[in-house]
């Protein structure tokens, strides 16, 4: 997703309108570019948040960005019988977390429920739901070359969220699209008026924690300049609250990821390489096995304690 030109005044933070703290010169890491950028902490609900947006921001949208190397699987269009078993099954595979339905578990969303994937680039999550027996899905991002239709109604359209169908979502999500968003309270407010009344907005986002605490600025998931806020438990909650939302589930989801990848930045070394035809760069290639084993051991237990570097959070009309 690669948002509009716009500059900020950064006098206040955007999210409470608090002075700032703290000042961080933050650099791109993720392709080793080491460009420099400036971002400021709130002093009151703690979000980290870029102070200007960059005028040449597609330079850090390269072609080989992951998000455009999405690889679609083939749609499997299933007789009305069997739509029908999948949905009976669909309990059965919320007790297992299979993916990609883990997500959308806490909420136990129908397979009919009409279904908008906000940010996703080709398509590739709703065409995963489409092939476990939802129906009703569609994506919308307004950043891609084109639109893209996969058959059986399922398609991904460029457009802004101002130009859908208002009060006619069940479920919205925002997988790590939000982070990227310049205009975060808008966005918000869009959501708000897509969906039914009783539905319900899921946001996944990098979150200001303990890896933040230990690393600074080799903290993976502060993704400069692509990532716009960065933000803290308290600042998502003024935010939801603000644009009428209620969080009433979240779930901690972290990894492993948050302390290798910080820690080749301690080293160094970019996640996307131009030596490795800037395909992300395996773990095992600079860690043990059993360094990695310990990364997923502490990640889990960040997310047991509620303070691991990511987390998915469910919103609720008021």
């Amino acid at each position: 997703m690669v948002p509009e030109k716009k500059l900020y005044n950064a006098e206040n933070c955007r999210i409470c309108n608090s002075s700032f703290s703290k000042e961080y010169t933050l650099k791109e890491r993720m392709f080793g570019f080491k460009d420099e950028f400036r971002y400021q902490e709130c002093s009151f609900c703690g979000c980290l948040q870029i102070a200007e947006l960059p005028e040449n921001i597609t330079k850090y949208y390269p072609p080989y960005y992951y998000a455009y190397a999405q690889k679609i699987p083939d749609l499997k269009k299933l007789p009305l019988l069997k739509r029908l078993f999948k949905s009976i099954r669909l309990q059965k595979k919320y007790k297992k977390n299979v993916y990609p339905l883990n997500y959308l578990k806490p909420i136990n969303t129908g397979i009919n429920d009409r279904i908008l994937d906000v940010g996703c680039g080709k398509g590739l999550l709703i065409c995963q739901l489409f092939n476990q027996g939802f129906k009703n899905v569609e994506g919308v991002d307004k950043f891609i070359p084109h639109e893209f239709n996969h058959g059986y109604g399922v398609k991904v359209r460029k457009k802004d969220l101002t130009e859908l169908k208002p009060r006619f979502y069940d479920l919205i999500m925002m997988h790590h699209v939000l982070e990227h968003m310049d205009q975060q309270k808008e966005a918000l407010a869009d959501c708000h008026n897509l969906l039914k009344d009783g539905g319900c907005l899921m946001i996944r986002i990098p979150l200001i924690g303990e890896a933040w605490k230990l690393y600074q600025e080799d903290w993976v998931q502060l993704d400069a300049p692509r990532h716009f806020f960065l933000h803290s438990l308290k600042s998502l909650q003024i935010l939801a609250e603000d644009s009428g939302f209620e969080i009433r589930h979240t779930v901690f989801d972290s990894t492993g990821f948050q302390f290798w990848g910080s820690e080749l930045y301690k080293k160094d070394i970019p996640l996307f390489s131009a030596e490795d035809d800037f395909k992300l760069i395996s773990p095992e290639k600079v860690f043990d096995p059993n360094e990695l084993k310990t990364y997923e051991r502490e990640a889990e237990q960040l997310n047991i304690d509620c303070k691991g570097d990511s987390a998915a959070f469910y919103l609720y009309k008021k």
